[in-house]
C-alpha cells in the first residue's frame, strides 16, 4: 500500500467508575474470533498416532482410516453387534473385521498396512479409536430403527422378531421366509433356484430389510460366534451370497471335513481367503473360517482343499433368541 488516510469519525470521554468490570476475552476484542485455547480433540486418529508413536500421519493417511470405518460400518454383522453389545463386546467382533479390511486395502497405503499388520501396540490404539468411531457412529444412526434388545444378565432369551404363519403363495419371500434347521438349510440353499418351500414352516419376519427368493430363518446354536450371534439365536440368511465372501459371516457347508466346535458337517463362521495369481488367474491359497470368540478354534483348508467346502449362504440379520414362537 502506497497511501494511505486518517480521518476522525467521533468523539467521546472513557469514565472509570467504581463496580464490576466486563471480563474481556481478549482475542476476540481484537478481533481474531478465538476466545480461549481449545483442548486439542483427538477426533483425528492421525493426531493420536503422531503424538504416541511419533509418526507423521497426514490428512491422506485420515483419510485412509476413515475409508476402513465407513467400509466396516457397512458389515451387515457388525451392525448388528452394535445393536445389541455394549462397547466392549463391540469391539472384539470389530478387532476380527478390521484385519481383513487392511488386507483388502494393503496397495492403497502400504505404510499404514505394515505398520498396523506388524506394531501390536500400534494396532491396539488404531482398533481402540477406529472400534470406538464405528460403535458411536452406529449407536447414533441406529435410533428408530427395529433392533434385538441387548441380552441382559449374561443370557441370551431375547425374544425372536418372527412368528409362525400360513401365507398365501404371493406372500411368500413378501412378508415371510422358510424357517429352516441350520443342517437342513446347508443342503438344501446349497441350491436355492431348486428349494422345496412346501417342505418347511413359514415365518413372518419383522426387519427392515426387503425379503426376496433364497431367504430364510434358521436358529444358530453354540457360542462360537458369540457376541455377534449369542446362542441359540434365530438368524435371517440369504442365498446364495451376493458379491466378495471376503469378511462375511456365512453359512458353509463342509463335503469331508467337520467344524471341531460341533462335530458337524455345516457351520457358521466368519470367511477370509487369501489368493494367488496362477497364470492369468487366481486361487485360493488358503480359506479361513474364522469363530468371533476367541476360546474357539478356526477351520483352515489349504488351497487344494478348497474345494471341500460349499458357501451356502450369508448372515442377513440376527432376529433374536431362541425363546417360543
Amino acid at each position: 500500500m502506497e497511501y494511505y488516510r486518517l480521518q476522525k469519525i467521533s468523539k467521546g470521554s472513557i469514565s472509570l467508575r467504581d463496580g464490576e468490570a466486563r471480563p474481556l476475552d481478549g482475542p476476540t476484542e481484537v478481533g481474531s474470533g478465538v476466545v480461549h485455547p481449545q483442548p486439542v480433540s483427538l477426533s483425528q486418529l492421525i493426531d493420536l498416532v503422531n503424538e504416541r508413536f511419533g509418526t507423521d500421519f497426514n490428512q491422506a493417511d485420515q483419510l485412509f482410516f476413515d475409508q476402513i470405518v465407513e467400509a466396516a460400518m457397512a458389515d451387515d454383522g457388525l451392525r448388528q453387534a452394535a445393536a445389541v453389545n455394549p462397547g466392549d463386546k463391540f469391539e472384539l467382533v470389530f478387532k476380527h473385521l478390521l484385519e481383513n479390511l487392511f488386507v483388502e486395502r494393503m496397495d492403497q497405503n502400504e505404510e499404514i498396512f505394515v505398520r498396523f499388520m506388524n506394531d501390536l501396540p500400534f494396532q491396539k490404539v488404531v482398533t481402540a479409536w477406529m472400534a470406538s468411531e464405528a460403535y458411536k457412529r452406529l449407536r447414533d444412526g441406529a435410533t428408530g430403527e427395529s433392533t434385538v434388545a441387548a441380552p441382559r444378565g449374561g443370557t441370551t432369551e431375547t425374544q425372536p422378531k418372527l412368528r409362525i404363519v400360513q401365507p398365501r403363495p404371493e406372500d411368500r419371500y413378501v412378508t415371510c421366509v422358510p424357517l429352516v434347521p441350520l443342517k437342513a438349510a446347508a443342503g438344501a440353499f446349497s441350491d436355492p433356484q431348486h428349494v422345496e418351500d412346501d417342505n418347511w414352516e413359514w415365518v413372518a419376519v419383522d426387519s427392515k430389510r426387503r425379503l426376496r427368493p433364497g431367504m430364510f430363518v434358521a436358529q444358530v446354536v453354540g457360542k462360537s460366534m458369540e457376541p455377534t450371534i449369542p446362542d441359540s439365536s434365530y438368524c435371517l440368511f440369504r442365498a446364495p451370497v451376493i458379491g466378495t465372501r471376503q469378511g462375511k459371516i456365512v453359512l458353509v457347508q463342509l463335503r469331508d471335513a467337520t467344524d471341531p466346535n460341533n462335530g458337524e458337517r455345516y457351520t457358521v463362521k466368519r470367511y477370509q481367503s487369501e489368493k494367488v495369481t496362477d497364470g492369468d488367474s487366481w486361487r485360493h491359497a488358503r480359506i479361513t473360517l474364522k469363530p468371533i470368540n476367541p476360546d474357539f478354534q478356526s477351520i483352515e483348508l489349504t488351497g487344494s482343499e478348497d474345494g471341500e467346502l460349499q458357501v451356502v449362504a450369508e448372515l442377513v440379520e440376527v432376529l433374536g433368541g431362541g425363546g417360543a414362537l
